[in-house]
């Protein structure tokens, strides 16, 4: 099982140039459900001719790591509604939710002790809503293993299977390489693998 993704932004975790820790503010703003920064997205996303990627498209946000808490930020789903509001998508769908917490990625320096896309799977909540667009993107914040992303279209897909599937991530975490620039367009195939992680092209 493969699904197309897109992300337009590189964060290195610990890199110590200039750029690379500038990459650590910028990471930072995402996270921080930031509307100016999903704005200046936006506007950067249209600049480099890639509006088509959300042509005819619902836009679902990707769960944080806990159950959704009201009045918490949600970064995912403030991209979503800015992206939309710029015109790069038609609607925005919040369906998806956690039924308990899972641990954070962020806090697990090491794949193999990170969650399985099965644990993401199993810890998700679908509620259906009325779709009509032809296409679902799942949105996310940061991209780091993919396993999240690949576990709510995995779910999603149960419910949607005449729907086509992409995601898109606003930054992509490269930690094993050298930052040249911030702006690192990446657009490919993740694809499921056996033993519960995903395959990314690079």
């Amino acid at each position: 099982m493969s699904f197309e993704f897109l992300t337009f932004l590189a964060y290195s975790p610990r890199g110590k140039s200039e750029i690379e820790i500038n990459s650590r503010t910028v990471a930072g703003s995402c996270k921080n459900g930031d509307v100016s920064f999903s704005t200046r997205l936006s506007q950067r996303i249209e600049e480099a001719d890639l509006s088509e990627y959300f042509a005819n498209s619902s836009l679902i946000p990707v769960p944080r790591s806990t159950p959704l808490v009201e009045g918490a930020v949600f970064p995912a789903k403030v991209i979503c509604e800015t992206l939309v509001k710029n015109g790069l998508g038609e609607s925005v769908s919040v369906c998806v939710d956690r039924a308990y917490a899972i641990p954070k990625s962020s806090g697990q320096f090491h794949a193999d002790t990170r969650n399985t896309v099965q644990t993401h799977q199993d810890s998700l909540i679908i509620k259906p809503v009325i779709i009509t667009e032809p296409t679902i993107i799942l949105v996310d914040d940061i991209l780091t293993l993919g396993r999240t992303s690949m576990a709510v279209a995995l779910e999603l897909q149960k419910i949607y299977p005449d729907k086509e599937f992409k995601i898109f991530c606003a930054i992509r975490t490269r930690g094993w390489k050298n930052l040249e620039n911030i702006i690192d367009v990446s657009r490919g195939h993740m694809s499921l693998t056996a033993n519960g992680g995903v395959q990314l092209p690079d």
